[in-house]
């Protein structure tokens, strides 16, 4: 194989490779966005959550969990925002390998994520308890 050959083949592979990183980027990019946009969702939930307990159930605790949620929610948006905006830099200006390293730390994001749906269905449960309390006169 002569050296012209030798970079052509070189050529197409490196091409394959970036390639591939910005497709798993991409991905990343938009699983991202349906986790802040599912965030985005749970924190109108939590308004309306936050202004049925001032009106009906007058929980001090249900407010304390509401408030821990809503700050816990806002951080997490942050720290998702954060990581969407590095994505894109890299997307655009990087040539870091998409390696197990990087999937890894993606994975992490995941489960942090689902760690936080699964609070937040823990809190609906409890207001959803207190609500059933309720009777229609």
């Amino acid at each position: 194989m002569g050296i012209l050959q030798y970079n052509q083949v070189n050529n197409q592979m490196q091409f394959k490779v970036d390639e591939n990183r910005r497709l798993f980027i991409k991905k990343d990019i938009r699983e991202v966005s349906q986790w802040t946009d599912d965030l985005e969702s749970k924190n109108n939930e939590i308004n309306t959550f936050s202004i049925l307990n001032r009106q009906l159930v007058k929980s001090e605790n249900i407010q304390h969990l509401i408030q821990d949620f809503r700050r816990r929610n806002t951080l997490a948006m942050a720290m998702l925002c954060k990581y969407e905006q590095n994505l894109r830099q890299e997307l655009e200006f990087g040539n870091i390998e998409y390696d197990e390293q990087r999937a890894k730390i993606h994975e992490k994001k995941r489960v942090e994520y689902l760690v936080f749906v699964k609070d937040y269905r823990v809190l609906k449960t409890t207001i959803y308890n207190q609500l059933a309390q309720y009777k229609r006169k």
